[in-house]
C-alpha cells in the first residue's frame, strides 16, 4: 500500500479545511415553502448557534419556515429510516459541521429529512409579534420601525393594557378551561390561536412582543440576551408623549426602557411574586390608567418549571392568576383595549431540578392564546 508522506498529509489536511470535507447536502422535505437543501454553506450561516461544532436541527427548520413540528423522518445513505417524535427528540438532534446528525449517543449521515408539520400550523390566527402593531394602531401611533406583524384590531382606544401570562400556552389554556380552573378568562370570548417565536423562551418572545418582529430582525435569538437595540413599542409611545408603565415580578425578565417600571418582590414571603404584581398593578390603576400598561405575571411559568404542568401547585397558581386577571379587568376604565397573551407554553420533562421546560418547535411550547377586546362596562 502506498504511504502518504508528511507533506502529502499536510496537503490533504489543507484541502480538507478548504472545503473538500464540506461538500455535503441534505434535502429537507415537508416544509411550508417547499423542499430546501441543507448544506455546509448554510451550516456556516448558522454557525453562531453552534455548540462544539453542532447546531440544533430545529434551528434550521425554523429558518426554513417550520413553526410547529410533529415528526421528523431521517433517511440515511443505506435507505434506512428513523422516525422521531419531535416532542421527545428535539433537544438531542444536532447537525455537525461535517453534515452528520448526532442523535443522543448515535451519529448518522442523512441523505434526506422529511418534516411532518403539526395540523396546528394551519389554525394559527395571530403571532406574538402582532401585539405591538395592534397596540400602536389602537393608540394611533406608528408601529415600531422594523415591525413585521399586523394589527389584530385597529379600533381606537384611549388606553391599552397588555396582560402577560408567562408560560400559559394555548394547550394549557384549553386544559384549564375544560378543568374549570379559569372562570374569569372563561367569561371572555375564546382567544385567538397564537404562535410565539423561536426559541420559545421569555427573553426571545418578549423581544418579539415589544418590537413587533422576529428574532433574526430584533437580534435576540438565543438565551442570555436580555436587551434589543431595535425600536420597541415603549420607545414609540414615549416619542409620541404617551404615559406608559410596566409592573414586573421580582426582576426584569427582559430589559425595558422608556417606561416607568415597578418591580414586585415577594414581600410577604409566600414563595411567589404574583400577588405583589397584582397589588402594584391596582396601585397604578388607582392613580389613573396609563396610555400603555404592561403587567407581567410570572408564577405559572415558575410552577410549570418546578413541578410540571398539571401538578397541584401549578393548578393553584393558574387559579390565582386567573382571579388576578379578573380583578384587574374590573378596575379598568371603559373603552380600554386589552390584550392578554402568553410568551410560550410548557411541556413535561424529567430533568434535575425541574419537571417542566420549553424551547422547541412543538405545540405545547409554540402555541399561545391571544385575547384582544375592549372593556365595555
Amino acid at each position: 500500500m502506498k504511504r502518504i508522506g508528511l507533506t502529502g498529509l499536510l496537503l490533504c489536511l489543507a484541502l480538507f479545511s478548504a472545503g473538500c470535507g464540506s461538500r455535503w447536502e441534505v434535502t429537507v422535505r415537508g416544509l411550508p415553502g417547499g423542499d430546501k437543501v441543507l448544506n455546509y454553506q448554510i451550516w456556516k450561516e448558522y454557525e453562531d448557534f453552534a455548540d462544539e461544532d453542532a447546531i440544533p436541527l430545529e434551528q434550521f427548520f425554523y429558518g426554513f419556515g417550520a413553526r410547529v413540528i410533529n415528526k421528523v423522518t431521517i433517511t440515511d445513505g443505506d435507505n434506512k429510516t428513523q422516525v422521531l417524535d419531535w416532542a421527545q427528540s428535539a433537544e438531542e438532534v444536532l447537525v455537525k459541521k461535517n453534515g452528520s446528525i448526532r442523535l443522543g449517543e448515535e451519529e448518522l449521515k442523512p441523505a434526506s429529512l422529511v418534516v411532518e408539520l403539526s395540523a396546528w400550523e394551519k389554525r394559527v390566527e395571530g403571532q406574538i409579534y402582532d401585539i405591538a402593531p395592534t397596540a400602536a394602531a389602537v393608540l394611533g401611533i406608528p408601529a415600531p420601525t422594523l415591525a413585521t406583524g399586523v394589527a389584530l384590531s385597529a379600533d381606537p382606544a384611549q388606553a391599552v393594557l397588555l396582560l402577560f401570562l408567562d408560560g400559559f400556552g394555548y394547550l394549557r389554556y384549553q386544559e384549564s378551561l375544560e378543568g374549570g380552573l379559569i372562570p374569569e378568562l372563561a367569561k371572555l370570548n375564546p382567544p385567538l390561536i397564537g404562535l410565539t417565536t423561536y426559541p420559545p423562551i421569555t427573553t426571545v418572545s418578549t423581544a418579539s412582543l415589544l418590537t413587533g418582529t422576529e428574532p433574526p430582525i430584533h437580534g435576540v435569538e438565543v438565551r442570555g440576551i436580555r436587551i434589543t437595540e431595535t425600536q420597541t413599542l415603549f420607545d414609540v409611545a414615549a416619542q409620541a408623549g404617551l404615559e406608559t408603565a410596566a409592573v414586573e415580578g421580582e426582576a426584569l425578565a427582559f430589559n425595558l426602557r422608556n417606561t416607568d417600571q415597578v418591580l414586585s418582590g415577594d414581600r410577604d414571603g409566600n414563595g411567589g411574586s404574583d400577588d405583589n404584581v397584582l397589588l402594584n398593578s391596582l396601585a397604578v390603576l388607582e392613580n389613573g390608567m396609563p396610555d400603555l400598561f404592561l403587567v407581567h405575571f410570572h408564577g405559572i411559568d415558575d410552577q410549570g418549571h418546578n413541578v410540571g404542568p398539571g401538578a397541584q401547585e401549578e393548578i393553584e397558581k393558574i387559579r390565582e392568576v386567573d382571579a388576578a386577571v379578573g380583578e384587574i379587568l374590573s378596575r379598568l376604565p371603559e373603552g380600554t383595549m386589552v390584550v392578554i397573551f402568553a410568551d410560550h407554553g410548557m411541556h413535561l420533562v424529567d430533568e434535575e431540578g425541574r419537571m417542566g421546560n420549553h424551547g422547541h418547535l412543538i405545540p405545547r411550547d409554540m402555541l399561545i392564546p391571544i385575547w384582544v377586546f375592549r372593556v365595555e362596562n
